[in-house]
């Protein structure tokens, strides 16, 4: 018996439906079948950076430090052997277990911080107390760095056209006299104009002797021998100084080579991964007096 035409066409209805529901469902598995590979890919990325940041380390016994920005993350291994007692003040204060003089209270220090000082292209600055959430300072410990391993002993202060040294950033006579002159003489004994007149001839002697290293060692800058400090370079993580010869909890990323803190901050480490963060971070310049919403915060640091 022939089917009614209705029924006929309600039938290539529902199979039009049907096949059409097969077409969707056949679509939607190819997408998901093309999609694994991808979710993979990223889920596989996600969870490399720590994997290639361990890879770069140049020595897998350093400590690896995570740290997490509005930016994205980036890695830093510790030079421990090259600065042993700094690293572990570093340490403390990322995993919250610095003991700070004026207050009980344990913190992870550079949680919930910023990059409070943008240079651009140059450098990156966090952690000055000034600027952290309970304005707690730990104190200070002696620098850690080989001059000799630097060349700081064989630079020259002065070249053979009598200009100073670059790193010294001078730009006027005053800031010789302070930073060059007065120490030299007080490292001399001379205090007085008339000691300073009997000893002109050897003073200027001195003065076109003096080295680099010298010159900082008259300043309050102390140096270690056998610790191969490294120049400060692209991506090199160094804490500065809170007066010559000490350092405290601020520290700087250098975006380029930094001969200007040679000597004066101690290198605790390097950006092994994610130095295209960094310098994402650098990009922008950022003063304390700037809105703090203009500073890439720093969510949180952990050691791995």
């Amino acid at each position: 018996m022939t089917a009614h035409p209705q029924s006929l066409h309600q039938k290539r209805g529902f199979d039009a439906k049907r096949m059409s529901s097969v077409r969707l469902l056949v679509m939607r598995l190819l997408k998901i079948f093309c999609l694994l590979p991808l979710l993979f890919y990223f889920n596989t990325a996600l969870f490399a950076d720590e994997a290639q940041a361990r890879a770069a380390m140049s020595n897998p016994q350093n400590h690896l430090v995570a740290v997490f920005t509005s930016k994205g993350a980036f890695y830093i291994e510790l030079f421990n052997d090259r600065a042993p007692r700094t690293v572990r003040q570093f340490v403390a204060l990322v995993t919250g277990t610095m003991d700070f003089p004026s207050s009980d209270l344990k913190i992870r220090y550079y949680d919930q911080s910023s990059f409070h000082t943008v240079i651009p292209g140059r450098a990156l600055y966090a952690g000055s107390p000034s600027a952290s959430r309970f304005g707690l300072q730990p104190s200070p410990i002696r620098a850690e760095i080989d001059g000799i391993s630097l060349g700081l002993d064989t630079r020259p202060l002065l070249d053979s056209t009598g200009e100073v040294d670059r790193s010294f950033a001078l730009s006027t006579r005053q800031e010789f006299e302070e930073q060059i002159l007065a120490p030299l003489y007080a490292a001399a004994g001379i205090e007085s104009a008339q000691a300073l007149k009997n000893n002109a001839e050897r003073m200027m002697q001195r003065l076109q002797q003096l080295s680099v290293l010298e010159a900082l060692e008259n300043l309050g800058y102390r140096f270690s021998s056998t610790l191969n400090t490294q120049p400060i370079s692209q991506g090199t993580v160094a804490l500065l100084p809170t007066k010559p010869g000490e350092v405290g909890a601020e520290f700087v990323i250098s975006l380029v080579p930094s001969p200007w803190l040679d000597g004066r901050a101690t290198p605790i480490g390097s950006v092994v991964d994610g130095l295209s963060v960094v310098k994402e971070i650098g990009n922008r310049g950022v003063s304390p007096d700037d809105e703090p919403s203009l500073a890439t915060a720093i969510y949180s640091m952990r050691i791995l």
